[in-house]
């Protein structure tokens, strides 16, 4: 987060879209790199961490911010500003989406889930072949 507060700064959001950060800085339970997965026991430490959890809702805000979205207002940043916008990267919003599930984080998550919205609004989310579409069906709190 410290980094992407930096690009934040310089108005550098082409650079955030450059990183490689998924697998850590928004941990799912069945990613692709096993030793970054989270499950029930692990999210539960991680929410007590009051650090981790600051650093992780900032990095949520950041994400979206360099797509273009204002995570806070569910809304679009308007005006864009150099380097923001979607980059058709269906994977990186599923695993912040399903991330922002399994951490139980409703106000964030209603926001990305809305922001995906604006940009397919009829699904079609995908990872190659397979489908991400599950993004928009999460909901919390969980039943």
């Amino acid at each position: 987060v410290l980094l992407w507060r930096k690009f934040e700064a310089a108005g550098a959001w082409g650079r955030l879209h450059q990183g490689h950060f998924d697998w850590w800085m928004f941990p799912i339970d069945d990613g692709s790199n096993a030793r970054f997965n989270v499950y029930a026991g692990d999210v539960a430490e991680l929410q007590a961490d009051r650090a981790y959890m600051a650093g992780y809702r900032e990095g949520v805000r950041l994400a979206l911010a360099a797509w273009g979205w204002d995570a806070a207002a569910a809304a679009p940043i308007v005006p864009v500003r150099g380097g923001m916008g979607w980059t058709q990267w269906d994977v990186r919003l599923a695993k912040i989406c399903r991330s922002l599930y399994l951490f139980e984080e409703a106000a964030l998550l209603a926001s990305a889930q809305a922001f995906a919205r604006s940009v397919k609004p009829r699904g079609g989310f995908s990872y190659g072949h397979i489908n991400l579409d599950e993004l928009l069906a999460f909901r919390l709190p969980r039943a």
